[in-house]
C-alpha cells in the first residue's frame, strides 16, 4: 500500500495508523488513530520511542542510519509484537523518509488474519502433502512450491521445464494420458483432476494426484495452474483394501456365505443373492421382513432363534447362534448366524448387520467326529481300566498267596497250618474270581450293551476283603460294615470290585504307625443316589495343598516307596464311566472319607 502525506493535512487527522520519526527512531508526530490501533485510550501517553512500541528496530530499519543521504525507496518489514491485552499479533510495517523534516514516515498495517491463514494453509498442505504448481504458457516458465518438488524428491533449487516434469511420470499409460490432459488444456482450456504413478528423481515410484485449472485470455489459455498431492499411501492402502475386498467377495460366494441388513426401525430386511440360494427361496416370493425370515425356520429352533435376536437388540449378547432351516425342496440345512447390532446416540437399536452360513456338511461331519471319538476315548478308557485291574487286582492276589505260601513254609504248628491253608484256598478262589472278572471286562469291551448290571454292594466288599486276608490278618484293622444286606447299584462289577479294592488297600498302606486302623464302610441312599462311604483313622491328605492334584495319575503323596500314583487317578476314571462321583473329605493326620456316589 503507498501513502502519501498531503503538506496541508496534519498527520493527525490521517485515518490510518501513522506516525512520524526522527533519525534516532524518537515518535514526534502520530495520528490519533495510533491510540486505538495499539490498544491505549486517547488518555495515556504513548512511548516516546518505537522502541518502546513495537519492541526490537528491525535490522533494515537500523541499516539506514548508516546512509548519508535519507532519499532511499520505502522499506517494508513483518514484524511480530504482543499487545497491550497480551494477545500476539503480527504487522505490516513500511518505512517512508522526509528528507525535508530529517525523518521518517512510519505507516503501520495489522496482517494477523493473513498471517494465520497463511500458516494455517501451508500447515495444511504440508500435513497433507499438497504443493502448487504453475506453468506461464506466455513467458514458458514453470513455477514449483517447495512440496511439489518435496514430492518429486528434487532439490530446492531445482528449475522444472514442461518437457522434464511430463517425463516423471511413469512411462506408459500414466505419461501418455498427463500429456493427453496437458494438450488438451493448452489447446482448450481443459481442466483435469486425476491420480498417476511418478517416478520420483530418487527412482521410487509414487502415487499422486494432480489437479490442473486454466487460465483464458481472449479464447487462449494463458497460464495453466493447479495442486500436486501425494497420495502413495492411501492410494496403496486403497489399492490392498480393494484386493482384500475382491478376495473376500470371492472367498463369501465360494463358501456360500449369504450377507444380511436388518433395518430394525422400519422392520425391513434387505438379503444379498447368497442368502436366497442358502435358504432356496426367490426375490419374488421374500417379502423383506423379518416375518419372512421366521417362515422358513424349523419349528422346533424358531422360538430360540427369535429370542436370540431380541437379546442382541437388548443388548443382552452378540447374535451368534445355530439354527435350522428348511428349504423348499424339504430338506433341513444347518444354518450358522452371526450379526453385529448398531444404536444411534441414545443407545437404541437402528440396524443389525450380518452373514448365514451352511453348515450342514461340517455339522453332519462334526456329529460324526464327535460319535467317534466318544467311542475311542471309552475305548481308552476301558482298556486303561482292564490294564489295571489286570496289573493291580492280580498283583494284590498274588501277593496275598505269597505271604501266605511263606507264613505257611515258616509255621509248623499244625493248627495254624490248616488256617494258613484254608486262607490259601479262599485267596485262590478270589483269584479265580479276578481272572473271570477280567473275562467279563473283555465281554464289556466287545458288547458295551452289557456295560452295567446290578451290583450287590455287601456280597462284593465281603469278596474284596476275603482276597486281601493275608494282609487283614497280619495288620488286624478294626473293619465296620453297616451296609443292608439287599442294597444294590446300578455299575460295572468288574470297576466296583476294582474300586472297593483300591480304597481299602489305601487305608491299610496309609496307616498310621503306631495307632490301630479303623475303617468304616457304610452306604444309604438320599436323594436319587446311593452314598457309599469308606472311612479311616489313616495319616488324611492335605487338600489344599493337593485336592486338585489327588486323582491325577502319577500322583502320590506320603512318600511310600511302593506308592504308583495309579489307584485313586482309575478309581476316579471308573467311576466316570459308570456316571458315579467320586468325593473325599479329609484333613491330615485324621483319616479320610471316600464318598462313591452311584445314581439309582
Amino acid at each position: 500500500m503507498s501513502v502519501k502525506i498531503e503538506s496541508n493535512i496534519g498527520i493527525h487527522e490521517l485515518p490510518l495508523p501513522i506516525a512520524f520519526v526522527n533519525k534516532r527512531f524518537e515518535i514526534k508526530e502520530h495520528s490519533n488513530v495510533f491510540y486505538s490501533y495499539f490498544g491505549f485510550e486517547k488518555t495515556d501517553e504513548l512511548p516516546n520511542h518505537l522502541e518502546g512500541l513495537i519492541g526490537k528496530i528491525p535490522d533494515s530499519l537500523r541499516e539506514i542510519k548508516k546512509k548519508k543521504t535519507t532519499t532511499f525507496k520505502p522499506i517494508s518489514e513483518f514484524i511480530s509484537y504482543v499487545s497491550r491485552k497480551g494477545e500476539l499479533r503480527w504487522h505490516k510495517l513500511v518505512l517512508y523518509s522526509d528528507k525535508s523534516r530529517s525523518g521518517y514516515y512510519l505507516y503501520f498495517e495489522d496482517v494477523t488474519k493473513k498471517k494465520i491463514a497463511f500458516d494455517l494453509s501451508l500447515q495444511a498442505g504440508r500435513t497433507a502433502k499438497i504443493g502448487s504448481w504453475e506453468v506461464d504458457l506466455v513467458n514458458n516458465h514453470i513455477y514449483w512450491s517447495d512440496i511439489t518438488k518435496e514430492i518429486h524428491e528434487v532439490s530446492k533449487n531445482y528449475v522444472p521445464d514442461l518437457e522434464g516434469g511430463i517425463n516423471f511420470y511413469k512411462k506408459g499409460e500414466h505419461r501418455d494420458r498427463i500429456m493427453e490432459l496437458v494438450s488438451n488444456a493448452m489447446e482448450n482450456g481443459g481442466t483435469f483432476d486425476e491420480e498417476f504413478v511418478i517416478v520420483t528423481a530418487k527412482g521410487n515410484e509414487k502415487w499422486v494426484r494432480s489437479i490442473c485449472s486454466t487460465e483464458i485470455v481472449n479464447g487462449k489459455a494463458m497460464r495453466l495452474f493447479g495442486v500436486f498431492q501425494d497420495i502413495d499411501q492411501s492410494k496403496r492402502a486403497s489399492i490392498k483394501y480393494q484386493v482384500l475386498t475382491d478376495r473376500m467377495r470371492v472367498a463369501v460366494e465360494s463358501a456360500n456365505i449369504g450377507i444380511w441388513d436388518y433395518d430394525i426401525v422400519n422392520n425391513v430386511l434387505v438379503w444379498d443373492d447368497n442368502m436366497y440360494q442358502l435358504y432356496q427361496v426367490s426375490k419374488e416370493d421374500f417379502s423383506g421382513e423379518v416375518e419372512a425370515w421366521e417362515s422358513t425356520i424349523h419349528p422346533d429352533d424358531r422360538e430360540r432363534s427369535l429370542m436370540a435376536v431380541q437379546e442382541a437388540i437388548e443388548g443382552k449378547k452378540e447374535f451368534n447362534t445355530e439354527f435350522r432351516v428348511k428349504t423348499s425342496d424339504g430338506s433341513v440345512r444347518y444354518i450358522q448366524g452371526v450379526g453385529k447390532v448398531f444404536r444411534d446416540e441414545s443407545g437404541n437399536a437402528i440396524r443389525m448387520v450380518g452373514a448365514n452360513t451352511d453348515v450342514s456338511r461340517i455339522k453332519k461331519v462334526d456329529n460324526r467326529l464327535r460319535q467317534l471319538l466318544n467311542t475311542t476315548e471309552k475305548q481308552n478308557q476301558s482298556l486303561l481300566n482292564f490294564a489295571h485291574i489286570v496289573s493291580h487286582n492280580l498283583r494284590s492276589n498274588s501277593s496275598n498267596l505269597s505271604m501266605l505260601t511263606g507264613m505257611l513254609l515258616e509255621n509248623t504248628n499244625p493248627e495254624k497250618q490248616q488256617r494258613f491253608l484254608e486262607m490259601i484256598r479262599i485267596s485262590s478262589e478270589r483269584l479265580d474270581e479276578t481272572v473271570v472278572q477280567l473275562n467279563e471286562v473283555i465281554k464289556i469291551q466287545a458288547d458295551p450293551n452289557v456295560s452295567s448290571q446290578w451290583v450287590r454292594v455287601k456280597a462284593t466288599l465281603v469278596k474284596v476283603l476275603e482276597s486281601i486276608n493275608a494282609h487283614l490278618e497280619k495288620i488286624c484293622p478294626e473293619i465296620n460294615i453297616n451296609i443292608e444286606d439287599e442294597l444294590k447299584i446300578y455299575g460295572v462289577k468288574a470297576y466296583v470290585s476294582s474300586i472297593f479294592l483300591n480304597l481299602l488297600t489305601n487305608s491299610l498302606k496309609y496307616r498310621k504307625p503306631d495307632v490301630p486302623l479303623c475303617i468304616n464302610v457304610e452306604a444309604r441312599k438320599k436323594d436319587n443316589l446311593t452314598i457309599i462311604s469308606f472311612k479311616d483313622n489313616g495319616r488324611g491328605f492335605d487338600l489344599q495343598r493337593y485336592g486338585d492334584k489327588l486323582f491325577g495319575m502319577y500322583k502320590t503323596f506320603h512318600g511310600n516307596k511302593d506308592a504308583k500314583g495309579i489307584g485313586l487317578f482309575i478309581s476316579k476314571n471308573q467311576m466316570d464311566a459308570m456316571n458315579a462321583e467320586i468325593e473325599v473329605v479329609s484333613e491330615v493326620d485324621k483319616g479320610a472319607t471316600f464318598l462313591l456316589k452311584f445314581p439309582n
